[in-house]
């Protein structure tokens, strides 16, 4: 059973972006986690046609086959399915998905805004996303808990939404290293990704950086230092931006400012109020008295 809430939002992101009703797109089940939704489809109309959207819902997807059969190739030829694992679509993006009859096709709806918050403003259109352990696990996760019925307390739910968006993050920077045989081409891109990826671990830090980086803590200070900025520094902004989004969105209100310390990365609410004042952003208390509606 879908909740009529939730049927109808997930009818908006399906008409906005495919063009088809629940009942076309084979929906069964819909799990949202906040700002993000999980979606399960037995598929009746085997193309699906993802164009951008004119008006209403935005938001990136990612799309798996459920069942392990992968979409059939773009040619059409069924003896050979295509070799991705999941793919990735933008708003703006346009893409046929010719399906294989009766698959079973598992979405991941990620708001276009949320996923800024990692890539820093800039949505890549449509990514292939490879079969790796990071792809192959993201789905397995995904399909676990749009089928798990328990819709848990809110901090399990902020949870989720936050691994689903730092997986759709990962499977898209994992992928620029597929295609390009590399990793991303400059150090600190690297390292950016990397904070991006651990921030929310209050145990995580420049050291941690250093070794996953696979160079000495000098070595990062320098490639820093060349960039006028610290890695601590940067660490520390990427976490009180966090901080401040959630203090800011009417869909965090129901978390005290520890629990939103804990989830930005910060050992203590103490520890967020001074990073706070260093970054010249305003208290916790004033943040949430300037909430606004979430994108």
């Amino acid at each position: 059973m879908i909740p009529n809430m939730t049927r109808s939002s997930v009818a908006s992101l399906l008409a906005a972006h495919l063009g088809l009703p629940t009942h076309v797109a084979g929906l069964v089940a819909t799990r949202s986690f906040r700002s993000i939704t999980v979606t399960y489809h037995r598929v009746r109309d085997t193309t699906w046609r993802w164009a951008p959207a004119a008006t209403g819902a935005h938001s990136t997807a990612v799309l798996f086959s459920a069942d392990g059969a992968e979409p059939r190739a773009p040619t059409g030829d069924a003896d050979h399915p295509a070799a991705p694992v999941g793919l990735f679509l933008s708003p703006s993006s346009e893409r046929t998905l010719p399906w294989r009859p009766r698959s079973e096709v598992l979405g991941v709806w990620v708001p276009e805004s949320l996923l800024q918050d990692f890539t820093e403003g800039i949505t890549p259109d449509a990514v292939d996303l490879a079969p790796t352990p990071l792809t192959i696990g993201f789905r397995t996760f995904a399909q676990a808990v749009v089928r798990h019925g328990d819709e848990g307390s809110s901090m399990s739910q902020y949870a989720i939404e936050r691994l689903l968006a730092e997986m759709t993050f990962g499977a898209l920077v994992e992928q620029q290293s597929v295609e390009t045989g590399q990793r991303p081409s400059s150090l600190l891109e690297r390292a950016r990704s990397i904070m991006l990826m651990r921030r929310e671990d209050p145990n995580f830090s420049t050291p941690q950086l250093a070794a996953e980086l696979h160079i000495s803590q000098r070595q990062l200070q320098r490639a820093f230092a060349r960039a006028g900025i610290r890695p601590g520094d940067m660490l520390r902004r990427m976490r009180v931006e966090l901080a401040e989004s959630m203090l800011r969105n009417p869909l965090y209100s129901g978390l005290t400012v520890d629990e939103v310390a804990h989830y930005a990365g910060f050992t203590s609410a103490l520890q967020l109020r001074r990073a706070l004042q260093v970054e010249g952003v305003p208290s916790p208390t004033a943040l949430r008295r300037s909430e606004t509606p979430s994108r």
